[in-house]
């Protein structure tokens, strides 16, 4: 343990990180969880690659928690996943209360697998926990030249349209486009009209919220954080953000077999009960429609007429996933600023597995 006292202490005099390091105390701090050392080196992995794009909020920003689950085995350190493929582009991975990050992870390399055998894949995931950022797993596809989809369920903190009762989660939805050598468009976000994060952090500085981020315990609107927290969080874009979160819903418990949203436990709260998360990754293969070649001329030229669109007054027209790539490219030429938040994160995560050993 005196290697990662030693480690941490490294990272709290750095104004900026290098993303070796910081994966490697990721890594150390896993490992000691009980998690093998692979795969501790593997979730550290991803968890820095939202932290390179920019994505800080589901990258170290959620080590604390798992940390947490690991040690409680809620989460399990070292769980046997189960994978079995039930049709020629068809598979379902049991993830046995494992580590969601690894989890995605597999599901993901499942449906890639698929797509390159039969033109499209899909891997559905059942007992499962909170997976990061879902770019990470859909930018694995494209940049195999394929379309990447993610989808998972989450705990119940949106009620349905006209309802003031938790039955769906944020249920987020992500997509990646290859483009060749250009990087690729990446579309990942909720179906809630904010992160509950958001509501939770202006509650502990005692702000206001905007008025249509939630609804309180009566199903009022409220600007008030508190009773937004001990109420629900309205979705995006009203009816249609409610029905997109419900596809979400049963494309990934039904198909999985796992438990609807209601059923799955907020990763936030303590207790050795799994999450029992769903979700389910596809990969598409365009070769195997009108080309490969056709594709990418075809994303390259509605990418190109939106890159080349007239502004608007204060803005520019900007691709999905632009920012993140710029961000990207930036933080692994000069590293990953240490952040007060990042910093709190890898201190609380450390001391936890510090503590437990002693």
């Amino acid at each position: 343990m005196s290697d990662l006292a030693e480690k941490l202490a490294g990272l709290r005099a750095a104004a900026v990180v290098a993303p070796g390091p910081l994966q490697a105390l990721a890594a150390d701090i896993l490992a000691a969880t009980g998690m093998a050392a692979e795969d501790a080196v593997l979730a550290a992995s991803i968890l820095v690659e939202a932290q390179l794009h920019g994505i800080d909020s589901h990258g170290l920003a959620h080590l604390p928690v798992y940390v947490r689950r690991l040690l409680e085995h809620s989460i399990l350190p070292n769980a046997i996943m189960q994978l079995s493929q039930t049709g020629p582009a068809a598979s379902v991975l049991d993830a046995m209360n494992g580590f969601g990050v690894l989890a995605a992870h597999k599901a993901m390399i499942e449906a890639m697998r698929l797509a390159q055998a039969q033109g499209i894949g899909a891997c559905a995931v059942r007992n499962s926990s909170h997976f990061g950022a879902a770019n990470f797993y859909v930018e694995l596809a494209a940049r195999q030249g394929l379309i990447g989809i993610a989808l998972s369920n989450a705990a119940p903190t949106m009620a349905p349209w006209g309802g003031r009762e938790a039955i769906l989660g944020t249920n987020p939805l992500a997509m990646a486009f290859p483009r060749g050598d250009a990087a690729p468009i990446v579309i990942d976000m909720a179906t809630s009209v904010v992160a509950r994060g958001r509501i939770r952090k202006a509650a502990q500085a005692k702000a206001k919220i905007p008025a249509d981020w939630a609804l309180d315990q009566d199903g009022q609107s409220t600007t008030d954080a508190e009773a937004a927290l001990l109420g629900t969080i309205q979705p995006m874009a009203g009816a249609k953000g409610y029905a997109l979160a419900l596809a979400i819903e049963l494309l990934c418990a039904g198909l999985s077999g796992g438990r609807p949203g209601f059923q799955v436990r907020n990763p936030h709260d303590p207790g050795p009960e799994p999450s029992g998360t769903s979700h389910n990754f596809l990969a598409i293969d365009p070769g195997c429609f009108a080309g490969r070649s056709a594709a990418l001329q075809a994303i390259e030229a509605v990418a190109g007429r939106i890159e080349h669109s007239l502004p608007a007054a204060d803005t520019a027209p900007r691709l999905p996933g632009q920012r993140a790539a710029t961000t990207y490219a930036q933080r692994l030429q000069h590293g990953i600023p240490v952040s007060p938040a990042l910093l709190e994160s890898m201190t609380i995560s450390a001391g936890m597995v510090m503590r437990a050993k002693t």
